[in-house]
């Protein structure tokens, strides 16, 4: 073994694998008697064992690829869904397709654009199922209201106004609206509460004529006022925010009840901190030093759905930093309420309805680090 050098095929011919015939006979099973070729391929051909060709198959695009076409041509080869599959170019819209499309986008503006400050004229079908009374009517002290002048911001159609005044006997109530065509509906609306026995001229009860003149003039003030129903009760449209806190000067007590039923939003959305803290001062300013002010405040998270309504609203949502868990601190300690007294959630047909009330009182007397507003 150790005359064995290394190396000592050196100039003769090289076997490989593919120089070997494969199989072998019964007869010759190692092949000896074989005759190889030089060409392993003739051989297997010759033998009749040469395997099948491949055919190429056609490769489908790798990501790869699809990078390499993407940075000669600038443009992505294929749109691709959320799980990252390729995506089917879409046909092109039918003329009545497109015609659908533009009255929905045109639908959607003009509710968005109409309803804009809440001014739904369907409310009360939605929160109120047929014939039933307004379930927040059972958490309110009768007291609170009978003999006493009462404002209700953001009335709607009346339901809830007109109830009060038939039910719980106020001196005087007012009903007031941004939606100058709630309005409408809610003088409407005063026929439709009265009696059978209750005299009725035209679209209102005749002593309507003696007490404030003519409804169409508008300008005219009031005359004396009878407190039994329907003579105690009234509808006009207002703006409740003011333009800015000068013209809070100008507010003298006038109620002994304010009430600010699911409008905290609207206000939100559409003037912002400055505007709810704004509405705060003046209906502090407005109550009778023992008045109440009774809200319904709505949950920031419900904010966001019709921040979408218009881009005014969306740029006033992102900036409010003034949020409803912030509302109790501020009327107390700032605004200078004295207590609040928390009635708990009415029901209601929807849940996104059900929503607490709560009560601010105003102290006889104003807190010495209190805004003095409402007090002569």
């Amino acid at each position: 073994m150790s005359g064995f050098r290394r190396g000592g095929f050196r100039g003769r011919k090289r076997f490989y694998r593919d120089n070997f015939a494969p199989g072998g006979s019964k007869t010759d099973p190692l092949n000896i008697n074989i005759e190889l070729l030089d060409d392993p391929e003739a051989e297997k051909k010759r033998l009749g064992i040469l395997e099948p060709e491949e055919v190429p198959s056609k490769r489908r695009k790798s990501d790869k690829d699809d990078k390499k076409d993407e940075k000669k041509t600038g443009k992505s080869p294929y749109k691709k869904n959320h799980h990252g599959s390729p995506k089917k170019k879409a046909p092109p819209l039918t003329k009545e397709q497109k015609d659908a499309a533009e009255f929905r986008k045109n639908k959607t503006e003009y509710f968005n654009r109409k309803y804009r400050y809440g001014n739904f004229d369907r409310y009360y079908g939605v929160r109120l199922n047929p014939g039933e009374s307004d379930k927040r009517l059972t958490v309110f002290d009768k007291q609170w209201f009978e003999h006493k002048q009462i404002l209700d911001i953001g009335c709607n159609v009346g339901f809830l106004t007109l109830s009060i005044a038939k039910d719980f006997s106020p001196r005087r109530i007012l009903g007031i609206d941004i939606d100058e065509h709630l309005i409408g509906v809610a003088r409407k609306n005063i026929r439709h509460y009265c009696d059978h026995e209750t005299e009725v001229a035209g679209k209102f009860p005749a002593s309507f004529g003696v007490q404030f003149g003519t409804i169409s003039q508008r300008t005219e003030a009031p005359r004396s006022f009878s407190t039994k129903f329907p003579d105690n009760i009234w509808f006009k449209k207002e703006n409740y925010v003011m333009e800015n806190d000068e013209m809070l000067d100008m507010i003298q007590p006038e109620f002994d009840v304010i009430l600010a039923l699911s409008i905290t939003k609207w206000i939100h959305l559409n003037w912002g901190d400055d505007g709810m803290r704004r509405f705060f001062k003046r209906a502090f300013a407005q109550l009778h030093p023992g008045g109440r002010l009774i809200i319904e405040p709505q949950a920031f998270e419900t904010y966001r759905k019709r921040a979408k309504m218009s881009e005014e609203l969306k740029t006033n949502y992102s900036k409010i930093e003034f949020k409803p868990d912030d509302f109790e601190m501020y009327l107390i300690e700032t605004i200078g309420f004295e207590s609040v007294d928390k009635l708990g959630v009415s029901g209601a047909k929807s849940k996104g309805f059900e929503r607490p009330i709560d009560v601010y009182l105003k102290p006889v007397r104003p807190k010495t680090d209190a805004i003095p507003l409402g007090y002569i």
